[in-house]
């Protein structure tokens, strides 16, 4: 030993030895000063909240314990934006402990595993956004009814402020809706979207139908992958292979038990109707039927099927990010890093996107914006490739698209745009000029807003009006709908214009809608309110027996005086149903037939 080592390791030890003959000291002025009743506070992770829910649905695993912070579940299942209100009864109530552990099969179980699910929902998104994400209807919070009824089918209700969840009886099983966080995650994020872009929900356009659904597929999916118990599952099923078939990807509301046993893993999973792992191509619009032949492999124009599409290419964009990362980390940590970009990306583009109509080639641009805007170049090469693949973009349009971002012009926010009037005026006196939009463009502000990173957003929106003439509109002939498009800003934080977005409403977006308005009429699904000023306080549209996807009402110009019965009131405008439907088919396909049927499928593909 050193003689400095051997002088510190003295001084140590006479210290030692001091400390050691003053411990009744020492204990005394501990006693002392620790002597006070006052309440202290909870360490943090004490005042988590414990629920009991599906990670997934009933058929992936058993019931797991999950937190919540406490200040999002409070007795009698409420938070600042979500509440429960079960029709079936009083909602779940905690333990002595303020924990709900409640037996699956109970009301109570069901009720903690949507509002688990529905307030999960919201936050992750509001994560994504770096905002507190609003909702399309003047209300703070979002009702959600675990036990509205008896069928096969989920909704989510502007008019009505809701998510409804239906059960159904299928082989002796009770299928209860809100037990799954697929389905209670979809609907959740159906209001979402309608929060953050309420004209895509006034829309009879394809795309924006179709990407309501999609959006809701895509949030399933990232729900699912914010779940760690079944990221160990996922990757134990597919041995890190995300290409394998597998119940992350399969989404949406159709639910099954698959029957046969082609391996052990493979029974008692759920099978979805709508995979995210499929090989669907955008084919133009005029080749599109309503309703296709073999709805599981071939594309049509209904909503919820043209929906999977995009879902694909979600999901594509989602395992080659992923397969990427996997080179230089630890396949979890991938599939963790992979989530975070993805949902960044996905809320950005939806935020910088269109304002009303749009079609699947739209959103692929905004999506690459988005990209650019939060990572560069590191995962274009990925969407720009999938976007080719399914034929909603090419490589030459996505690359013309990411450069004409480069080049737009140096344009600034002005350092005060607190009105309406001063979003018009910078508009009209920089915003048109610079960007070379059309001069007689009919834009009105619509929002602004700045998100927690600092990205501030412009909407402005557009209006048309669309007249349907004609024997094929029926009783219809001689309404209107209105149509609507606009234009988004994006700034960056220090101000500087880095995505613009105008998307007006074209000829061929009313064409397509004619077409798709034609459908609705000849398969019943445009509804005509009650007669009677009782019209105004018609029981909730939700209960509408045929799941309309239009209303016929009067225009305002069209109204009586106040004074008049409303009987005279002739209808003359279609608006959108104000209820989203999502239906589970009763016959129900099992795994191997699913199967099957997309290999015949991709034998017959040219």
């Amino acid at each position: 030993m050193t003689d400095e080592n051997q002088s510190a390791y003295f001084r140590l030890r006479r210290l030692q030895e001091h400390n050691l003959s003053n411990i009744p000291a020492l204990i005394a002025q501990r006693a002392l000063s620790s002597f006070t009743l006052q309440q202290e506070p909870l360490p943090e992770d004490m005042t988590d909240v414990r629920v009991l829910v599906y990670p997934q649905d009933p058929f992936v695993g058993e019931p797991e314990v999950r937190t919540m912070q406490v200040h999002d579940i409070r007795p009698g299942l409420v938070n600042t934006r979500i509440r429960i209100r079960d029709s079936q009864g009083e909602s779940a109530q905690p333990d002595e402990d303020g924990n709900y552990y409640h037996t699956p099969g109970s009301p109570e179980f069901d009720q903690v595993n949507a509002f688990y699910y529905s307030t999960y929902t919201l936050r992750m998104f509001e994560r994504y956004a770096h905002r507190e994400l609003p909702w399309s209807f003047p209300s703070v919070r979002l009702d959600v009814d675990p036990h509205v009824g008896q069928g096969a089918n989920a909704f989510y209700s502007e008019q009505d402020r809701m998510l409804g969840f239906y059960g159904m009886e299928y082989n002796g099983e009770t299928f209860i809706a809100a037990q799954s966080a697929d389905v209670v995650s979809h609907e959740t994020a159906h209001a979402v979207l309608d929060g953050a872009r309420d004209l895509h929900n006034e829309s009879f356009g394809l795309g924006s139908m179709a990407f309501h659904e999609a959006f809701g597929d895509m949030a399933a999916v990232l729900v699912a992958l914010h779940d760690d118990s079944l990221i160990t599952r996922l990757l134990v099923w597919t041995k890190g292979n995300l290409r394998t078939e597998n119940f992350i990807a399969r989404l949406a509301e159709q639910m099954s038990k698959a029957s046969p046993r082609m391996e052990d893993h493979i029974q008692d999973h759920t099978l979805y109707l709508r995979n995210a792992i499929n090989d669907l191509r955008c084919i133009p619009f005029e080749s599109l039927s309503y309703q296709a032949s073999n709805p599981e492999t071939e594309l049509a124009r209904e909503p919820h099927n043209y929906s999977r599409l995009f879902a694909g290419a979600f999901y594509d964009i989602l395992v080659g990010i992923y397969e990427r990362l996997r080179q230089s980390m630890h396949e979890r940590i991938a599939i963790h890093r992979t989530r975070h970009i993805l949902g960044q990306v996905l809320m950005c583009a939806i935020e910088s996107g269109p304002v009303g109509e749009f079609i699947f080639a739209d959103m692929a641009r905004t999506f690459l914006g988005a990209a650019q805007y939060l990572y560069g170049d590191k995962y274009l090469e990925v969407m720009v490739r999938v976007f080719d693949e399914r034929k909603i973009l090419t490589v030459q349009e996505a690359r013309a698209h990411l450069e004409s971002i480069r080049d737009l012009p140096d344009i600034q926010l002005p350092d005060v745009l607190n009105s309406a009037l001063a979003s018009a005026r910078f508009l009209e006196e920089t915003v048109i000029p610079r960007l070379k939009l059309p001069s007689d463009a009919e834009l009105t502000p619509m929002a602004a807003y700045r998100n927690g990173a600092g990205t501030a957003y412009l909407t402005y929106f557009s209006h048309r009006r669309m007249s349907l003439e004609g024997a094929d509109y029926r009783q219809f002939s001689g309404s209107h709908l209105d149509v609507f498009g606009g234009l988004t800003l994006m700034f960056d934080r220090e101000g500087w214009l880095r995505s613009a977005c105008y998307r007006p409403v074209t000829d061929t977006d009313t064409t397509q809608i004619a077409a798709m308005t034609k459908d609705l009429i000849e398969h019943g699904l445009i509804a005509s309110p009650p007669a009677g000023r009782e019209a105004l306080g018609m029981p909730p549209l939700h209960l509408v027996e045929n799941r309309p996807r239009g209303l016929w009402v009067p225009d305002v110009a069209d109204l009586p005086p106040l004074d008049a019965p409303i009987q005279t009131a002739k209808p003359s405008k279609i608006v959108k149903f104000p209820v989203i439907f999502d239906g589970i088919p009763h016959h129900l396909t099992t795994f191997r037939d699913y199967l099957s049927k997309w290999v015949e499928a991709r034998r017959r593909r040219p």
